[in-house]
């Protein structure tokens, strides 16, 4: 086994990545024992483990994940949400009310109501069905690269904890690219995770946000003393 990216390394289409390892093959090409990057990304390393986070793209459904999405339509059995993606997105009306076709389903959730959800199904299509669902009332919904989501979250949710404790906002991520903030410091909360989205290639990252807030919150605290 052979690595030849260190972890945090940026890659482009066509770097040998290493030898005998395993890759997600969804961006990566294997070719006798040798194992190459088919995008540009950021690397991740553990021990024989290479995971690449590609640069750009969409969100592309997956089974537990947590997305946020909004609802477009209000069906006699359910709801039918956008969650940033071209793929289709159902609700049963189960996860809210055991009497469906008895129920007005719109006291539930109706047209515009923003929630976070857990995927639970997805099918040949990637079109997919959520549960759990948790209605998100007032904050702002910021879009992102979905691709840039590990890096909002962190490490063990290290960058998340860091934006929750500095700004005391409660802050949802969705893996399908939205972020739900609410609190009295959203707009520098959103200001940090744009500049994560930005900057999301480069190192010494954590640093620098939390320089960033600390300064900007400051500057907040001294213009309410006065």
């Amino acid at each position: 086994m052979k690595i030849y990216v260190k972890d945090g390394d940026f890659v482009i289409p066509g770097q040998l990545i290493g030898e005998n390892i395993n890759c997600n093959l969804e961006y990566c090409i294997v070719e006798g024992n040798k194992v190459y990057s088919t995008v540009e990304g950021l690397v991740r390393v553990n021990r024989k483990n290479v995971k690449i986070i590609p640069s750009f793209g969409g969100y592309i459904p997956k089974k537990d994940d947590i997305v946020i999405g909004v609802v477009i339509e209000v069906l006699p059995s359910g709801w039918v949400m956008d969650i940033n993606s071209p793929y289709l997105c159902i609700m049963e009306g189960e996860e809210a009310t055991e009497e469906v076709f008895k129920s007005n389903l719109k006291d539930f959730f109706d047209v515009g109501d923003i929630i976070s959800a857990k995927v639970s199904e997805v099918n040949e299509v990637n079109s997919c069905k959520v549960v759990n669902p948790k209605k998100l009332i007032g904050g702002i919904v910021v879009d992102v690269n979905p691709k840039r989501i590990p890096r909002i979250l962190g490490k063990k949710r290290s960058m998340l904890l860091l934006l929750r404790e500095k700004t005391q906002c409660r802050i949802i991520v969705g893996q399908n690219g939205r972020v739900w903030i609410k609190g009295e410091n959203t707009p520098i909360a959103i200001e940090a995770i744009k500049k994560i989205e930005r900057e999301a290639q480069t190192k010494g990252l954590t640093d620098r946000i939390e320089r960033m807030l600390d300064e900007k919150l400051g500057m907040v605290k001294k213009k309410n003393e006065k």
